[in-house]
């Protein structure tokens, strides 16, 4: 009995370990499963870094070769190049052309004044065809009207290069007061000294006061030119102002315990054009139409009194007296405007240093109008005009653009190179551009 209970015991057990064998063996063969992804992951993960290793290593051996890399000219050195430049060519392989641009026409007052739609005094066109570099040394001038401008320049081997020649304007150009007739000389010599290529072509030089507009009044903003504030027939104007003022104060902008709001700075404001107006007009200032110039841009160029000459003769047209306001209204730190609308011209003055807000006055109701009427015809211009057809100037951005006021000489006395005023028919042609009748009143 007792064997066979073990043998039935042994038969139970051995029963119930069969039964947990599947899920241990389950269990087991999932250990090789994980193994797999592990080797691939490693294997992924090591191939990567292998990869990324490398592609640095080369970079970086890629970097270092070419920052050790001698620079390749395409010429022989510089050094060399100056050496082979300095001596002379053949003067058959060297070629000149001088053009003037603008028919020899030169206009002091759009001179350094970065003038949208202008030319320089002439062009120079050198073509070097030989097989080396070539040194030029050009020299140009307008002889008693200019400074010498002297350039020395490298030409490559076949090259071709345009230069603007455009010569620094004494102060006796900007003190003349009529067209006149001179030469522009352009030399070019080679390192030996020897000269070139030299010619001599005729231009004539404006007066000061003409001032060439462009095409659509591209050159407005040249205008600035005119408003002169440090002037001293300006200064004698202000001078006069102050007595229509009370307390004899003209502070510009500046605020005092009365101006605290826009409003009252506005007021400020008015006072003091409406003081320069008063002076203006009991100086006995009147309008006249004197627009005239010559040369062949008659059409495109006018005559503009400088404040200087407004204020000493008592006569302007419409622009001449814009110019002395805006002179005025400048030299108290104010903001001036000048606006051109088709055949007329005003002026204004912002009602506040930040101020776009604007006190408009047409001057050409001097020296009978007033002051408000002034104001009411310079704001019917405004009224009547289409909007495209009305180009306002403001003074304070054309300084931003460097159009500085037109340098203040004495008349030259004797000055060489000054000859009759040109009267070729071709200057003898005038034609109003602005005030081609007088405003009605």
């Amino acid at each position: 009995m007792d064997r066979d209970r073990e043998l039935v015991h042994d038969f139970r057990s051995a029963e119930s370990s069969t039964s947990q064998v599947p899920s241990t063996i389950g269990r087991m063969s999932l250990w090789p499963k994980s193994l797999r992804v592990t080797r691939v992951l490693v294997v992924m993960f090591f191939t990567t870094t292998v990869l990324l290793a490398s592609a640095l290593a080369g970079g970086w051996w890629w970097v270092s070769q070419l920052a050790l890399k001698p620079v390749a000219f395409d010429g022989p050195p510089p050094k060399k190049q100056a050496e082979s430049a300095s001596i002379p060519v053949s003067p058959l392989l060297l070629r000149y052309q001088l053009d003037l641009p603008g028919r020899g026409e030169i206009f002091p007052a759009l001179m350094a004044s970065n003038a949208a739609d202008y030319w320089p005094v002439a062009i120079l066109t050198i073509t070097n065809q030989a097989d080396r570099p070539v040194l030029q040394e050009i020299t140009a001038e307008v002889p008693g009207w200019s400074r010498p401008m002297e350039q020395t320049i490298v030409l490559g081997a076949s090259e071709t290069r345009s230069l603007r020649i455009n010569p620094e304007l004494l102060p006796a150009a900007y003190a003349n007061g009529e067209i006149r007739r001179s030469a522009l000389r352009v030399r070019v010599k080679d390192p030996a000294g020897a000269v070139a290529f030299s010619q001599s072509r005729p231009v004539l030089l404006h007066s000061a006061s003409d001032l060439f507009w462009g095409k659509k009044f591209a050159n407005a903003q040249v205008v600035a030119r005119w408003v002169t504030p440090h002037d001293s027939s300006v200064l004698k104007l202000i001078s006069e102002a102050k007595k229509h003022v009370p307390n004899g104060r003209m502070p510009g902008y500046n605020r005092s315990r009365a101006t605290t709001s826009p409003k009252s700075m506005a007021a400020q404001v008015r006072a003091q054009a409406k003081a320069v107006f008063e002076a203006l007009r009991n100086s006995g200032v009147s309008y006249v139409s004197s627009i005239y110039t010559f040369g062949n841009f008659v059409g495109e160029a006018q005559r503009i009194r400088f404040p200087r000459e407004t204020l000493s003769i008592n006569t302007a047209n419409c622009i001449d007296m814009s110019v002395a306001f805006a002179s005025a209204m400048e030299n108290l730190g104010m903001n001036p405007v000048i606006v051109i609308v088709p055949g007329h011209a005003f002026t204004g003055v912002r009602l506040g240093p930040q101020s776009q807000d604007t006190l408009y006055l047409d001057l050409t109701v001097l020296p009978r109008g007033t002051f408000e009427q002034a104001v009411a015809r310079a704001e019917n211009w405004i009224r009547k005009t289409a909007p495209n057809e009305v180009l306002t100037v403001d003074v304070a951005s054309a300084r931003v653009l460097g159009v500085y006021p037109m340098p203040m000489e004495a008349p030259p006395v004797n000055e060489p190179g000054v000859t009759e005023k040109a009267q070729s028919s071709s200057s003898e042609r005038q034609r109003p551009a602005l005030d081609a009748s007088p405003v009605q009143n």
